[in-house]
């Protein structure tokens, strides 16, 4: 691999060896492909922290290129210590042929998320079913039987932690009112779980209300914390590319939101409420800023999509309709302010 970048102050790359390989589910079928790459050496890559492992998402299925990163980037905004994938736009070659746009992102991986690895409580899961009605049943993982909650950290058979996440959901399920609302906190900040429901909200992500994270706690003493991961069903795109009107995702069907706000456990509902009314008046929630972070991201890529729709044209097979990158971003304006208008009406009726 070799790497370029108009920044003066970053290390180019010249053909060092890598290794990487196809990535994603159900993105897979589509002819332009995610992959993970890992380097020989850790290296800065479009002003990001210095790393060995990347991962280049297409954004095939979102031709605005903005729905991940608009997303990551406003939950951080939310606070600063929420975790998400840093991310940047690339372009890539491959054999010296140009085959594209991407976006190029951080791994969520233990040293990303800062976790203590001496202490056996540390672990990583990526979208580990815990907040799915047991009732429903949900299928394994089809690379590992014997892991359920797709355990990243630890080896599986060096520390296997699928018994502490199954406790986990039957709490969530099944525990006492009593006992729920007094040691809720012992495995979630529901500051944190507000901001991570006043997201899904916002952007109507209906796939990422059980999924679309990474579960992981650092250490012995601290709560489970979620970090984002896959956004580009969002802000009136479902991840098939169908448009979704704004309104009210099913958000009832996660188990942890659903009891939180039918048992209004330590006056959730309130907090969400008031949470979302701070982050209106702190100008974060406001079309007038979601407008400014889309139009950022538009600044950045409109010298560069072109080049990539002739490779990999817009009115193709998997796609809805034939709207182009500017269309997507009018688009995604649009819709922006009637979606915050309809969460805000929904959850002064909650």
């Amino acid at each position: 691999m070799s790497y370029v970048s108009n920044d003066p102050n970053i290390d180019h790359i010249y053909l060092q060896k890598i290794r990487a390989k196809a990535r994603g589910g159900a993105s897979e079928d589509y002819p332009k492909h995610n992959f993970t790459i890992e380097l020989e050496n850790k290296h800065q890559l479009a002003g990001l922290e210095n790393e060995d492992d990347w991962i280049l998402g297409a954004s095939f299925i979102d031709k605005s290129f903005t729905r991940h990163k608009l997303s990551f980037d406003l939950f951080k905004l939310f606070n600063d210590e929420h975790e998400v994938p840093d991310c940047e736009f690339v372009e890539v070659y491959i054999n010296f042929k140009y085959h594209g746009l991407y976006i190029l992102m951080e791994r969520m991986d233990s040293k990303r998320l800062e976790l203590n690895k001496r202490d056996s409580a540390a672990c990583i899961f990526k979208e580990p079913p815990v907040f799915v009605d047991p009732k429903i049943k949900v299928n394994r993982n089809p690379y590992k039987g014997n892991d359920f909650y797709h355990q990243k950290f630890p080896d599986l058979p060096i520390n296997n932690k699928s018994q502490e996440i199954k406790e986990l959901r039957e709490f969530i399920n099944y525990a006492h009112d009593s006992l729920f609302d007094n040691d809720i906190t012992l495995f979630f900040d529901l500051d944190d779980i507000i901001d991570w429901h006043i997201l899904l909200l916002i952007t109507h992500n209906s796939d990422a209300v059980v999924k679309g994270f990474y579960l992981y706690k650092k250490e012995s003493g601290r709560p489970f914390k979620l970090a984002l991961w896959d956004y580009n069903n969002s802000f009136g795109r479902d991840n098939d590319n169908e448009r979704h009107f704004p309104g009210i995702i099913n958000w009832e069907k996660n188990m942890l939101l659903n009891r939180l706000v039918n048992s209004n456990t330590q006056g959730y509902k309130d907090r969400l409420k008031n949470r979302f009314v701070e982050l209106v008046e702190s100008d974060i929630l406001t079309t007038e800023n979601l407008a400014f972070m889309v139009d950022e991201n538009h600044r950045k890529l409109k010298g560069f999509v072109k080049k990539n729709e002739k490779i990999w044209p817009v009115d193709a097979t998997p796609f809805y309709d034939d709207a182009d990158f500017e269309d997507e971003i009018i688009f995604i304006n649009k819709w922006i302010p009637v979606q915050l208008k309809v969460v805000s009406e929904y959850l002064n009726k909650l």
